[in-house]
């Protein structure tokens, strides 16, 4: 296609020197609708660019055409190391830019600040990669299945126009401050419909589009409080009634229950209706060509099964334009280029002598030397989003939630061999994400500044969010982040260990048992509740909260680890929490059955101390049952061993009947 370019032993340098003015570029139309969909959404696959620019073209056809500009320079391409399928990420190379800008007569300064496509926007998107890609593959289900979607009474609709934007963020005035909200993605689509008189009538629908890699319900309301309140700021008065509907995509089951709690508790507390919209879990396997009407949505407001295109509400055109400005319409662009089809455009290179570096551009060189590379810290940060492969995040992430895990521990809550998660860690060691400390129960991990820093990065979320700056004088770490509960956490690190050793013992026998398995489990602030009975605010904070699943049945639990530390009075004081959480039906708000609780104790003579506590408090709380065991029997028996001693106020009113025998506490026919 085309004349061929220079051998490629000459090479033109990008730099200063080069003359841009010696160089002519032939494109095709489609190169060009390339370069400038790679413009607007830099870091595509191949797949993507078929779905955005050329539909009704081969998927062959785009492969030949992006490895045309490939040789010409004009774009580069990466591999990832996560996610793992193997394909190619494309974007504009600094030459490419340059043709391009001469090409839409805009500078290329200019061009690179409109869309953010310079290097400082590149690099942003790195750590976001794997959140992105997701939900790119959400958006190109969504766009291919619109208009079967859509159809009605048998009058097939067309999509003659959309856009998307990523990242979205917008500053508002609310309660007299600036704050700003963020949207992972905004998409808009135009579809055309058939009328029963045989017109066409063209609608305008928007969405926003948010998700989220961490469970932290405390974040979920900050973002679900700030789109509520530019819902009803002053900027939006002129046209309230048209508010884009809002689409969440958790990735588990217990993260959309997150989101939904998250939901409930926002509109209460701001006193507004909850948002319009709807929430779905995304499948387990890969969403690359999965129909995206078709995932289990229901509504934000009352939870129940919905069908996404009866939710969907035409927006006039002008709204759609403010909240995406430069709405490009791809399709229009396709038919204007018929003509032209098959011809080849000539474009000379202004007569600059110098080119300006707007993209550094060379990502697959630079991400494989980055443990060795001079790069400015923020440079290495975005350039790890490349570098870390999937498991790689995922101990990142698991560190994240549970600080101060051991390898062995690490291993089996990934299902790794131990040598591979000690690969692993040394790597993000090497990379300056994870460091082990020694503490009393041995070496354990955390994560280290960078490490916190790429995650912060990878979820748009300030550091603060996630991590503090410690007390030089108790940390002795002068201006080093840590994450946020670590300290506590490392001074009752024999308290830690237990609770995480329990786990691990608890998700391996699992793994031996057919159709068990543990769910999920969360410690710390994410298992911890706060509410208000009567104007008092009152607090619950068990060691953890969990959910096992033994056939069709799960069974949610809290767990007290209790080494022998506490008293009377201090056990006391432990069961009136729960019983004022229990008593106030503040549980049933997760919607949900009402959990066990698991006490964990070093000796009898301990156990047989929460028996007796536990019997004068649970006195007047019906449907809690207390089961009891000790370290020894866990060691010996396993938690899936008749180990458990069970205490159940079974009737309000009837005093707590303590069972002499031990049983096996996920057996199904014992909660019966």
């Amino acid at each position: 296609m085309g004349q061929s370019m220079k051998p490629e032993g000459k090479r033109q340098r990008t730099g200063a020197k080069s003359v841009v003015s010696e160089m002519e570029v032939l494109l095709a139309p489609l190169d060009w609708r390339l370069l400038r969909w790679l413009l607007h959404y830099p870091l595509q696959r191949a797949d993507d660019l078929v779905i955005g620019v050329a539909r009704w073209t081969s998927r062959a056809t785009v492969y030949r055409h992006l490895d045309h500009l490939q040789q010409r320079r004009l774009i580069e391409s990466v591999l990832p190391q996560a996610p793992g399928d193997g394909k190619r990420l494309y974007y504009l190379s600094n030459l490419g830019l340059h043709v391009l800008a001469s090409y839409l007569g805009t500078p290329a300064a200019a061009l690179a600040d409109t869309w953010q496509a310079g290097e400082a926007g590149l690099l942003h998107l790195l750590p976001r990669l794997p959140a992105l890609l997701v939900i790119q593959d959400v958006v190109n289900g969504l766009i291919v299945h619109a208009a079967d979607a859509m159809t009605i009474q048998g009058r097939r609709a067309r999509l003659v126009r959309w856009t998307w934007q990523r990242d979205l963020t917008r500053q508002f005035v609310s309660r007299e401050q600036t704050v700003r909200f963020f949207a992972d993605g905004a998409l808009a689509l135009c579809i055309r419909a058939p009328q029963a008189d045989g017109s066409v009538c063209d609608r305008w629908y928007s969405l926003f589009l948010l998700s989220t890699e961490l469970d932290d319900e405390r974040l979920m309301r900050l973002r679900l409080e700030r789109l509520l309140r530019w819902r009803e700021s002053a900027e939006r008065w002129t046209h309230y009634q048209h508010m884009p509907l809002v689409l969440i995509l958790a990735r588990s089951v217990r993260q959309r229950e997150h989101w939904q709690r998250a939901i409930d508790i926002t509109a209460l507390k701001l006193r507004l209706d909850p948002l319009a919209g709807a929430l779905a879990c995304l499948p387990p396997h890969e969403t690359a060509g999965a129909n995206s009407w078709q995932f289990g949505w229901r509504t934000l407001s009352t939870d129940v099964s919905c069908h996404l295109q009866d939710l969907l509400v035409p927006l006039p055109r002008t709204v759609v334009s403010t909240l995406l400005p430069g709405i490009e319409d791809e399709t229009e662009a396709a038919h204007k280029e018929v003509s032209t089809a098959g011809k080849l455009s000539s474009l000379p290179f202004p007569p600059s002598t110098r080119r300006s570096r707007i993209i550094v551009g060379n990502l697959h060189e630079r991400k494989s030397h980055i443990a060795y590379s001079a790069t400015d810290e923020r440079t290495k940060r975005a350039l790890l989003g490349l570098h870390l492969t999937s498991t790689e995040w995922n101990v990142l992430y698991l560190l994240l939630a549970h600080p101060l895990l051991s390898d062995a521990e690490l291993a089996v809550f990934l299902k790794m061999q131990r040598q591979s998660v000690r690969c692993s860690l040394y790597a993000l060691h090497r990379l300056g994400c994870c460091e082990a400390i020694s503490t009393a129960v041995g070496k354990r991990w955390h994560l280290c500044e960078r490490g916190l820093q790429v995650l912060a990065a990878a979820n748009h979320l300030q550091i603060g969010n996630i991590a503090i700056l410690p007390d030089a004088e108790t940390e002795g770490q002068a201006n080093t982040l840590i994450r946020r509960g670590e300290s506590w956490l490392v001074t009752h690190s024999e308290h830690t260990a237990g609770i995480y050793r329990f786990f691990a013992m608890l998700t391996q026998a699992s793994r031996q048992q057919s159709e068990q398995a543990l769910c999920w489990w969360e410690t710390g602030a994410m298992c911890e509740r706060r509410y208000q009975v009567n104007d008092q605010w009152h607090n619950l904070r068990p060691d953890a909260l969990a959910e096992y699943q033994v056939g069709q049945q799960r069974i949610r639990f809290w767990l007290e680890w209790d080494r022998g530390t506490m008293n009377v009075r201090d056990l006391a004081i432990k069961f009136a929490a729960y019983t004022q959480y229990i008593t106030s039906r503040e549980w049933a708000r997760e919607r949900s059955h009402l959990p066990l609780l698991l006490c964990v104790t070093p000796d009898i003579a301990q156990e047989r101390r929460i028996v007796r506590v536990s019997q004068t408090l649970l006195l007047h709380v019906s449907g809690l049952a207390l089961w009891t065991t000790t370290a020894e029997q866990l060691d010996e028996f396993g938690p899936l061993g008749p180990i458990w001693r069970q205490l159940s106020g079974a009737n309000r009113g009837t005093k707590p009947v303590e069972v002499p025998t031990r049983q096996c506490v996920f057996d199904p026919s014992s909660k019966e």
